[in-house]
């Protein structure tokens, strides 16, 4: 099988398909990973062949307009307000659109068998129509449908490369551990998957150095602050900012990870007992770790469950982040703080909880053990071979 995978040119939206890409290699499967930017990068540094799509059009420039949205607030409260859906279905509609001419491309030229994709990536569906082959919905958090607002700004696009109609993937990919609540409500008048497979979370975050620092606990417990490489995520570093006041207070060490962002209300001089990374990989960091203080991204909501560890989260408004966060609040594992109202005394009041009541951390570590528990990328693998057709083979493709 030629397994053709993509996503947005947002490294955090690729890293969640990064294990079932190296389960299908080892399998014997051949992988060609179609994106820009970031995911780009991350794709070949995962040792992904990766081809570029949407670069000469600049696809990724609708996305850093919607994080300046973000940031001034204009893109609603909730990820599932008519607000948001409408700009969030603007800006992916507007990448996938500066996109899809190369997917369908890609797609058609490799002779792929199948388009792997997560749901917010919706010109990844349109492609797959475009050339008849099956569409594999990955998830990368809460299970979210083929994003239908952005479908909707796709929809011109759609029908100049002759979809008239587009409908579900045959297989959706869910790695939302069942004890889990999903908080939010996508409508789809595409259908729904025919299949659905239920994947252990990989938890890749990059590959890179792990200090040996990471490898044993210090005296003081350790808290690593990280809220993705997107400077927005932290209000250009007040939220770190408070982050490390509210840790000096406790007497805590923290590992203040900020992936090269420009963190201009970040002071550039740090007390001592912050440790500033640009990147350590994540999911290893978290092992020594007592907490964890994150913007509710998917993918380290769900890499901090994996290492059983209790989190404060600090969601912008208008994005997926907030029903995360509710997500961990709700199953126990820590609590949600409004970064509208943030100060550095919420910060050491919601982290002086989950250090010191076991129950958090308890909630996480149950998480956890759900996690280890659900079939592997290898498993998954596996069953959409036996799910989908047959490969079409070297002639059918010449």
């Amino acid at each position: 099988m030629r397994y053709l995978f993509t996503s947005m040119p947002v490294s955090s939206h690729l890293m969640p398909l990064v294990p079932l890409a190296h389960a299908a290699l080892a399998a014997g499967h051949e992988v060609l990973v179609a994106t820009g930017g970031p995911a780009a990068r991350t794709a070949r540094a995962a040792g992904l062949v990766t081809v570029e799509a949407g670069e000469r059009l600049r696809a990724r420039e609708p996305y850093e307009d919607l994080l300046r949205m973000l940031e001034r607030g204009e893109a609603g409260t909730a990820a599932d307000d008519a607000t948001a859906f409408a700009v969030h279905g603007r800006a992916f509609g507007e990448v996938g659109a500066r996109m899809l001419d190369d997917l369908i491309g890609i797609a058609r030229t490799w002779g792929a068998d199948a388009v792997v994709y997560p749901g917010i990536h919706s010109a990844a569906l349109i492609a797959a129509r475009a050339v008849g082959v099956p569409a594999v919905l990955h998830g990368y958090g809460t299970p979210l449908p083929t994003f239908g607002p952005a479908l909707e700004h796709l929809a011109p696009h759609a029908a100049r490369a002759g979809v008239e109609k587009v409908w579900e993937a045959e297989i959706e990919i869910d790695v939302l551990p069942p004890s889990l609540s999903n908080f939010t409500e996508v409508p789809t008048d595409i259908g729904r998957p025919e299949h659905v497979l239920r994947m252990r979370y990989g938890c890749f975050n990059n590959g890179g150095d792990l200090p040996r620092w990471a490898l044993e606990r210090g005296d003081r417990p350790r808290v690593t602050a990280t809220c993705g490489s997107a400077a927005t995520m932290t209000r250009e570093g007040a939220l770190y900012r408070d982050i490390v006041l509210a840790t000096e207070e406790l007497g805590a060490e923290l590992v203040l990870l900020t992936a090269d962002a420009e963190l201009p209300k970040l002071p550039k001089s740090l007390p001592p007992h912050v440790r500033p990374e640009r990147w350590v990989p994540l999911r290893e960091l978290l092992d020594s770790c007592a907490a964890v203080v994150h913007h509710g991204g998917s993918g380290t909501m769900l890499s901090s469950f994996a290492a059983g560890l209790a989190q404060v989260s600090l969601p912008m408004p208008g994005t997926v982040n907030v029903s995360n966060a509710r997500t961990v609040t709700e199953r126990g594992a820590g609590p949600t703080l409004d970064i509208d109202t943030l100060g550095p005394e919420a910060v050491t009041a919601a982290l002086e909880a989950v250090l010191r009541d076991p129950a958090h951390g308890r909630a996480a570590r149950e998480v956890a053990e759900e996690m280890a528990a659900m079939p592997s990328a290898a498993v998954v693998i596996d069953r959409i071979g036996e799910l989908l057709p047959p490969a079409r083979g070297a002639a059918a493709r010449g």
